[in-house]
């Protein structure tokens, strides 16, 4: 539940300063995230945490109303948001061990279960809406994958971070009058896990203008370039997980034809991957 609310501070001198907020109902994920990243300077593009608390019906939280409107969803997320993300994404590499417990990790059990639970039930839901082939093939694949060694060695060998979880242009909010940087909203898929996980989910395999984006922010805010292997790694691992954990919502929203689309784009991209994992490294 989500909700706009007018608040009234009242002065000593007794007058009335109006501010809008957003209240809402929030996972215990989204309250952590949102806390966190309030103490990493120079990350504009996220909301503000005003408060937040749990009371019987569960978690809670209030932010700021940043009028505006939400971009479409294959949009080219701005570059300010790419430079906070950048900025918590360093800001957390090797240090997750310090993030509370209650985010969720992608680890092996996160992958199986993504796949063989989440995934494989929005298949089902399409498959009973209106069967098509592409739903068995789906099927298959998880199957497979959620055995595949592969899959499971991305957690091992990339390092994980902070992750909003959900980066896409239907989570960015624009001030219809231009005033103010784009927010990052809806934090309720934050997670620790690979970077790229933030970056394949406004991207295309292969790498299109998404990728080196990020990497444009991640050497702005860092002074360095991103590790080569963990980046062409991470997005190939990330993408191909990526595509197979939403292949499902995909086949029930958008129909067949866009669901094929990914699991074709999420093997090419799992092959490459395997690749890599061979090849020496420079």
């Amino acid at each position: 539940m989500v909700e706009q609310v007018d608040v009234a501070a009242v002065r000593s001198d007794r007058r009335r300063d109006l501010y809008r907020v957003v209240a809402k109902r929030a996972s215990p994920a989204e309250v952590i995230a949102l806390s966190e990243v309030a103490a990493i300077p120079d990350t504009d593009a996220f909301p503000e945490l005003i408060d937040a608390g749990a009371d019987e019906s569960g978690p809670w939280l209030v932010t700021p109303f940043y009028p505006g409107s939400t971009m479409p969803w294959d949009a080219a997320v701005p570059g300010t948001v790419l430079a906070s993300l950048a900025r918590m994404h360093h800001h957390y590499l090797g240090r997750t061990e310090a993030l509370p417990p209650d985010l969720p990790r992608v680890d092996e059990s996160f992958c199986h279960s993504a796949l063989m639970d989440f995934s494989s039930s929005w298949i089902r839901d399409a498959q009973r809406t209106e069967p098509h082939r592409v739903h068995d093939r789906a099927l298959d694949l998880l199957r497979r994958w959620s055995d595949d060694e592969r899959i499971h060695a991305g957690p091992r060998l990339l390092p994980a971070t902070l992750l909003h979880g959900d980066v896409y242009g239907l989570n960015v909010v624009v001030a219809d009058d231009g005033s103010g940087p784009p927010r990052l909203i809806d934090w309720g898929s934050a997670r620790i896990g690979p970077i790229m996980l933030d970056v394949v989910m406004y991207d295309d395999w292969p790498p299109a203008a998404g990728l080196p984006a990020y990497l444009r922010a991640w050497e702005a805010v860092t002074g360095d370039p991103l590790d080569t292997w963990q980046a062409e790694a991470g997005y190939a691992w990330a993408m191909a997980f990526s595509n197979a954990m939403f292949a499902g919502a995909v086949a029930l929203r958008f129909g067949p034809t866009q669901a094929e689309l990914m699991l074709d784009q999420g093997e090419a991209a799992l092959e490459r991957f395997g690749q890599l994992l061979t090849a020496p490294r420079s």
